[in-house]
C-alpha cells in the first residue's frame, strides 16, 4: 500500500487521448524521480463510455498499475462535461441554454480535446442521473486501489459554456426555468410575497418567468441566487455519487478562481457561478486552478489573494493548489510566454504560505493539439528535462525534507477583510459585471501587502456560522448591498470590540436591491443622518490633522448634514465637509468613510494616508507582540505540529532580506534573525504556544 502523503506535490499527466501511450512509462519514472509523489489523471465520460452501457477502463488501468509500481499516487480528475455524444442524441432538449436563446450543441473545447463539451444541463433529473452513474462506475472500479488516493469530481465548477460565452447568461433550459420557479415558490410560498419582492402584478405562477435582460435588481439577484444555491447541489450530487461507489476516498473538487474576484480580476459570481464559500462546505479537500502568467498578468499579489479566499473558503477543509501554470498557457497560434523557473518557485511558496497542503502543476508534458497546444508543459517540447522540471524537483525536495508543513495549521490574523454574496450580485445585477466589487476587495488586499500588515478575509456566511474568531479590525469594502442579518451580525461584532471600517453606502440597499430608506441601522449606529449621494470619478479626501495629507476615493461621494454629538470628524473632502466619521459603540469603533477608497487603493496602492489599514493591528497576531516584514514580502503565521508556532515567508524582492518577530509571550529583545534570499521562501520557527509542555 503506498502511503498518503500529508503535502502533496505532483502533476496533471493524462488527459485522452494524450500524451501518448508510448511515453507513460519513462514520463512516469521522470515525474516519480523529481521527488513527486501524485499526479492526477483524467476520467471523460466520453472516452470511457462511447455506447451506452459500455465503459473503457484500458487505459485508467495501465496508468494507475504503473503509477503503483513508482510510488505515486493518483487523483482521478471525473470529467461528465465531456459527455458522450449519445447523450446529446437522447437529450437534446437538455442542452445548455443561454439568455438569448444560443443553444450549445456538443463540440470539442480548448481543453477537451475528445468532445463533448459543455455537456447537458443536470437540471434534468435523468441527465443527473446518467452523469451521477458515470461517476459512481469509475469510483466503484477504483474504491479498493491503494494508490487512488481521491476522486476531483468537479474540475473548476463554473456554469461550463460560461468562459467561451462571456456575454451570455446560462442556463435558461426548460428544466432549469421550471426548477427556478419551484425555488421561488418555496421561497415566497404566495405570488403576492413575490410581487412585493419584485414590484410586480403577476395573476398567476404562469406568468413568472426568470430574467433574461439587465434591468430591473430584485429578478436577477434572485436568479444568480438560485443557480448558486443550484451549483452547490450539482456538487452534492456528485460527492454522493462518488462516496456511495467510494465511501473511503476523499471526493474533493477546485475552482477556476475566486467567484469573487473572477479570473481576471473582475469578478466572476454572477456570469460563472463560482462562489466558493458555498461549493467548500460540500467537499473534503477544495483546491483552486492558477495560471498567473497567463491570466493573471503575472502579478504575484493577484495570485496569493485567490489563494486567500480559497483558504477562506475552505476553512478546516484540506485545501490544495490544484492547478498550478508550469508553462506557457496557450491560445491559438499567437500563444503566450512561459513561465521561468523563478516565478514557479515563488508561485509555490505563495500557495504554501497562503495555506496549501498540495500543489499540482498543470501540467507535464506541453498539450499537443488543439488551442492549448503547445502549452502548459513543465518539460521541453519532447518531454525532456527543463529548467521548471529542476525547480520543481528542488521544492518539492525541499519542503518535504523539511516536513514542517505537516499537518501544521494556519493561524487567522486579526484584521480582516468583508466578503459579501449581497454586496457582490447587487453590483452584478447594477453593472451587468462585477469589476466594481472585485476591485474593492483587491484594493484594500494589496494596500495591507504593500504595508507588510497581515490580514485573511472572512465571508459573511461564516460570520452567520459562528465558525470565525472574532478580529481586532473588520474592512468593509463597496458593500453598496447588505441582508438585515449581515448588518445585524456586523453591529453585535463591533459592540463586543471590533474596529468595524465601513465605506460610502455601506447597507445602501437591502439584499433583493430595495433602497432603504428608513431605517438604516448602520447610519443609525454610526450617528449619522441626512445623507446625500453624489459621484465623481476621483475624489480627494484630507485627514483634519494634517491638511496636506491627501488621499483619494472613487466614484461614491456620501454626504451627512447631521450627526451625533459623539461622534468625532477625522477628514474632509476639498470642499470642506466631513469625509470620514469615527464613533464608539460598545467597545467597539466605527468609521465611516464617505467614499470608496477600497476602489482607488486598485491602483494606487500605497496613497499616503491611505486609510485602508490606518486602524488595522500592524503585527497582525494576537499570538505576537511584535512582526517586521520587509518591503515585498508576503508571510503568514502557522502552529506546527509540536505546537510550535513559525512563519511561512515568500520574498518577491530582488534583495536578500531579513525578518524579525517576537511571540506575545515573550520578554527581552525583538527576535530579528531570519534571512530570506531573493525570489524565494522559507519556514521560520519562533517558539513554542505559551502554556505548552513541549521543547521548542
Amino acid at each position: 500500500m503506498i502511503k498518503t502523503p500529508t503535502i502533496v506535490f505532483g502533476t496533471q499527466y493524462y488527459r485522452p487521448p494524450f500524451p501518448d501511450k508510448k511515453y507513460w512509462r519513462d514520463d512516469l519514472k521522470r515525474i516519480a524521480n523529481t521527488g513527486m509523489n501524485t499526479v492526477k489523471l483524467w476520467a471523460v465520460w466520453s472516452w470511457m463510455e462511447r455506447t451506452r452501457n459500455n465503459f473503457y477502463f484500458d487505459d485508467l488501468d495501465e496508468l494507475i498499475d504503473l503509477c503503483a509500481i513508482l510510488g505515486l499516487n493518483v487523483v482521478l480528475n471525473l470529467i461528465p462535461e465531456g459527455a458522450p455524444s449519445w447523450l446529446e442524441r437522447f437529450y437534446p432538449d437538455a442542452r445548455y441554454t443561454s439568455n438569448d436563446r444560443y443553444v450549445a450543441e456538443f463540440s470539442g473545447a480548448a481543453n477537451m480535446p475528445s468532445a463533448g463539451w459543455p455537456g447537458l444541463c443536470r437540471d434534468n433529473e435523468l441527465v443527473a442521473g446518467l452523469a451521477d452513474r458515470f461517476l459512481a462506475t469509475v469510483a466503484h472500479r477504483y474504491a479498493r486501489v491503494s494508490n487512488v488516493s481521491a476522486f476531483d469530481v468537479w474540475n473548476e465548477p463554473h456554469i461550463d459554456p460560461a468562459f467561451d460565452y462571456p456575454k451570455q447568461l446560462f442556463c435558461y433550459c426548460s428544466y432549469s426555468v421550471e426548477k427556478f420557479l419551484r425555488w421561488l415558490r418555496l421561497k415566497y410560498e404566495s405570488l403576492e410575497g413575490l410581487n412585493r419582492s419584485w414590484h410586480r402584478a403577476y395573476s398567476c405562477w404562469e406568468d413568472v418567468k426568470a430574467p433574461t435582460r439587465f434591468g430591473t435588481y430584485p429578478d436577477m439577484i434572485e436568479w444568480r441566487f438560485f443557480w448558486l444555491e443550484n451549483h452547490a447541489a450539482w456538487l452534492q450530487s456528485r460527492v454522493d455519487a462518488v462516496k456511495s461507489a467510494a465511501p473511503d476516498k476523499p471526493a474533493m473538487t477546485h475552482v477556476p478562481f475566486s467567484g469573487y474576484f473572477g479570473g481576471s480580476g473582475k469578478g466572476g459570481l454572477g456570469q460563472t457561478l463560482t462562489d466558493e464559500f458555498l461549493l467548500a462546505r460540500k467537499a473534503e479537500r477544495f483546491g483552486l486552478t492558477s495560471f498567473p502568467k497567463w491570466l493573471m498578468n503575472n502579478d504575484f499579489v493577484q495570485h496569493l489573494m485567490n489563494v486567500e479566499l480559497i483558504a477562506a473558503a475552505a476553512g478546516e477543509t484540506e485545501f490544495w493548489q490544484s492547478e498550478l501554470q508550469a508553462g506557457g498557457g496557450l491560445w491559438g497560434a499567437y500563444g503566450s510566454a512561459v513561465a521561468n523557473a523563478e516565478e514557479i518557485r515563488l508561485w509555490n511558496w505563495g500557495a504554501l504560505a497562503g495555506g496549501a497542503k498540495g500543489i499540482m502543476y498543470w501540467q507535464w508534458r506541453p498539450e499537443p493539439s488543439g488551442l492549448e497546444a503547445p502549452g502548459f508543459g513543465l518539460t521541453t517540447v519532447d518531454g525532456g528535462e527543463s529548467e521548471r522540471t529542476r525547480v520543481a524537483k528542488e521544492i518539492a525536495q525541499r519542503v518535504l525534507a523539511d516536513d514542517k508543513l505537516a499537518g501544521a495549521r494556519r493561524i487567522l490574523p486579526v484584521n480582516a477583510i468583508y466578503v459579501s454574496r449581497s454586496a457582490d450580485l447587487f453590483t452584478f445585477a447594477a453593472n451587468r459585471g462585477e469589476k466594481l466589487y472585485a476591485d474593492a476587495l483587491f484594493g484594500v488586499y494589496q494596500s495591507f501587502f504593500e504595508q507588510g500588515i497581515p490580514v485573511c478575509f472572512m465571508h459573511a456566511d461564516a460570520i452567520a456560522q459562528k465558525i470565525v474568531e472574532r478580529p481586532r479590525m473588520l474592512y468593509v469594502p463597496a458593500s453598496l448591498s447588505l441582508s438585515n442579518r449581515e448588518i445585524e451580525n456586523l453591529v453585535t461584532w463591533l459592540s463586543d470590540g471590533t474596529t468595524l471600517v465601513v465605506e460610502a453606502c455601506t447597507g445602501l440597499f437591502d439584499e433583493g436591491g430595495l433602497l432603504r430608506e428608513s431605517p438604516r441601522l448602520l447610519e443609525q449606529v454610526a450617528g449619522l443622518d441626512r445623507p446625500e449621494i453624489d459621484s465623481q470619478d476621483s475624489i480627494d479626501l484630507f485627514w483634519v490633522e494634517s491638511s496636506q495629507s491627501k488621499f483619494t476615493g472613487r466614484f461614491y461621494r456620501q454626504d451627512f448634514s447631521a450627526w451625533a454629538d459623539d461622534v468625532k470628524i477625522l477628514a474632509s473632502f476639498s470642499d470642506g465637509r466631513p469625509a470620514i466619521f469615527q464613533r464608539e459603540v460598545g467597545t467597539g469603533l466605527i468609521i465611516w468613510i464617505c467614499s470608496l477608497c477600497s476602489v482607488a487603493a486598485r491602483s494606487d496602492a500605497r496613497a499616503a494616508g491611505l486609510p485602508t489599514t490606518r486602524w488595522a493591528l500592524q503585527h497582525g497576531y494576537r499570538e505576537l507582540q511584535k512582526l517586521r516584514i520587509p518591503d515585498k514580502v508576503f508571510c503568514r503565521l502557522y502552529e506546527f505540529r509540536d505546537h510550535s508556532l513559525g512563519l511561512v515567508a515568500v520574498n518577491y524582492s530582488n534583495e536578500a532580506v531579513k525578518l524579525g518577530a517576537q511571540l506575545s509571550s515573550e520578554e527581552g529583545n525583538f527576535k530579528n534573525g531570519f534571512d530570506l534570499g531573493p525570489r524565494d521562501g522559507g519556514i521560520w520557527q519562533l517558539g513554542m504556544i505559551a502554556g505548552s509542555n513541549h521543547e521548542a
